[in-house]
């Protein structure tokens, strides 16, 4: 299962899948830390629409989605 990259978040890196879909993917996927209000992350929620997968379930999943 994912562990979000935590070696390579704790060593400052992006994960790996969000390394990989920006090298061929045009930026598709950001990474970061929504508790931050300077974050790159934190600006674009608050910018643009975005949605959880399953927010009926209430365990509020951190992945957002835009444009669905």
């Amino acid at each position: 299962s994912c562990t979000m990259c935590v070696h390579r978040v704790d060593a400052n890196q992006q994960p790996a899948c969000v390394e990989a879909c920006n090298d061929t993917g045009g930026g598709a996927m950001l990474f970061g830390d929504r508790n931050d209000p300077d974050s790159e992350i934190s600006k674009r929620v608050a910018t643009y629409a975005s949605q959880q997968i399953r927010a009926d379930l209430g365990t509020d999943p951190g992945v957002r989605y835009r444009g669905l």
